[in-house]
């Protein structure tokens, strides 16, 4: 539940890429398909590697919106916009489709942030080591 946007779901999709270290030095492991995320991508967090990026589902209410997000940069990435305008090709509404398109573009990524905030707020409380991180970890050693 994200104040003043709703209930959302995010889903990690069929890529995950993690990192550890820098520069020359950096190992990265990729994981594609529709199980490769949670087998190779847990060993990869037990090895203390970071989610470089992931292709991630965002659904909102009846939309929904699929793109890769690149955490370093908090970057989107081919981000696929929900369709809700039945216009045609041949409609003389670009305007209405664009516009469309810039509210679609900005509820994502507004409700990126929001996320972002609220893990913010969870990770800088007491309770981070005690509580979540705990069930992090329990998590990860599955």
């Amino acid at each position: 539940m994200i104040p003043d946007v709703g209930d959302i779901q995010v889903t990690f999709m069929q890529r995950l890429v993690l990192e550890s270290g820098e520069g020359p030095y950096s190992e990265t492991v990729a994981c594609r398909g529709f199980h490769a995320a949670l087998k190779e991508g847990k060993a990869a967090l037990r090895e203390n590697k970071k989610i470089k990026e992931a292709r991630l589902k965002l659904g909102m209410g009846t939309d929904e919106y699929e793109f890769t997000f690149k955490a370093d940069g908090f970057q989107f990435q081919t981000l696929k916009l929900p369709t809700t305008m039945n216009l045609t090709e041949e409609d003389d509404n670009k305007e209405g489709r664009f516009l469309e398109r810039i509210y679609h573009i900005e509820t994502a990524m507004r409700a990126m942030e929001q996320l972002f905030f609220l893990f913010l707020k969870k990770r800088l409380s007491p309770d981070w080591s005690a509580g979540e991180m705990l069930r992090l970890k329990k998590w990860i050693e599955k």
